[in-house]
């Protein structure tokens, strides 16, 4: 089997789940590239039997070459194996994951996709404090730490709700 993983992250958490699903491919022995959608113009997607594409989510959008890619490619990608992810606070909490679902993985795929994907994952971000992720972050900041308090979690703390065995899982049952 050969897989293509191809991402665009804007901090670097979808990155990190795109590597993470890379080095389990590989270890399970599937022939796998890894690349930023920012420098995808070139791919060729027939090459591939496996296509994982992911983005992290900001201010409730998906990476603009990440969706160009599939947007590109919608046609040859329904001949293959399609997996997409997303990395998003609204996975965070359990009150949000399916309103998430919905939004950045089941509208996007009816949107750039003519075939039913064969996974879906939903995960997880980081919270840095003392990243910056600009001015609109910055207005909504507030509200997310007071959350966090609620939740007892000190906002003044680097935060990683990626759950890994479940990235693990999820990746390993690509391939079965």
């Amino acid at each position: 089997m050969k897989a293509l993983v191809i991402y665009g992250s804007r901090y670097g958490t979808a990155e990190e789940i795109s590597e993470r699903i890379i080095d389990i491919l590989q270890k399970e022995n599937v022939d796998v590239d890894l690349i930023n959608s920012e420098k995808s113009q070139s791919v060729k997607v027939e090459n591939y039997d496996l296509v994982v594409a992911g983005s992290g989510i900001k201010m409730g959008k998906w990476t603009k070459n990440t969706l160009n890619f599939l947007k590109k490619n919608r046609k040859e990608l329904s001949n293959r194996k399609v997996a997409l992810f997303v990395s998003c606070g609204a996975a965070n909490q359990e009150k949000n994951r399916a309103e998430a679902q919905e939004k950045y993985l089941d509208n996007i795929a009816a949107k750039y996709l003519d075939t039913e994907p064969v996974a879906k994952g939903l995960f997880g971000s980081v919270y840095d404090p003392n990243a910056d992720h600009g001015l609109l972050y910055k207005l909504i900041k507030g509200s997310i730490e007071k959350e966090m308090i609620k939740m007892g979690q000190d906002p003044t703390q680097k935060h990683d709700y990626r759950d890994w065995d479940y990235i693990n899982q999820w990746t390993i049952d690509l391939i079965k």
